[in-house]
């Protein structure tokens, strides 16, 4: 379950950038980056729970809209846009990793139990 911890560190990264990059001032971007920010901590921690093992799947979408809202927003973008950029594609490759991707394939659990 590492990629889930990753990505609520990320959130924890998303929800601080407007005050690293001085964008606090600018309540939206306070308040989107807090949302979205809140939105990809609950996805990565429904993910723990066996009914919604497959809940961090939902993060590819809100990968996808961070990325084209930094992409798309202003041109050329600014540092907060460029931040959202990169968050976004790291939340693309990191929620495609399954809940157990450290664990050996159950086949071989089964072999040596």
């Amino acid at each position: 379950m590492w990629g889930r911890v990753i990505e609520i560190m990320t959130a924890v990264w998303l929800a601080a950038s407007p005050f690293i990059f001085r964008a606090s001032d600018n309540s939206t971007f306070v308040w989107a980056d807090s949302l979205i920010a809140l939105l990809v901590c609950v996805l990565a921690g429904l993910s723990y729970w066996q009914p919604t093992r497959h809940a961090h799947l939902l993060i590819l979408v809100v990968g996808t809209g961070l990325a084209l809202w930094g992409r798309f927003a202003i041109s050329p973008p600014p540092p907060i846009h460029q931040n959202h950029i990169v968050v976004g594609l790291f939340l693309l490759m990191i929620a495609l990793i399954p809940n157990h991707a450290s664990l050996p394939p159950q086949t071989w659990q089964d072999d040596v139990a």
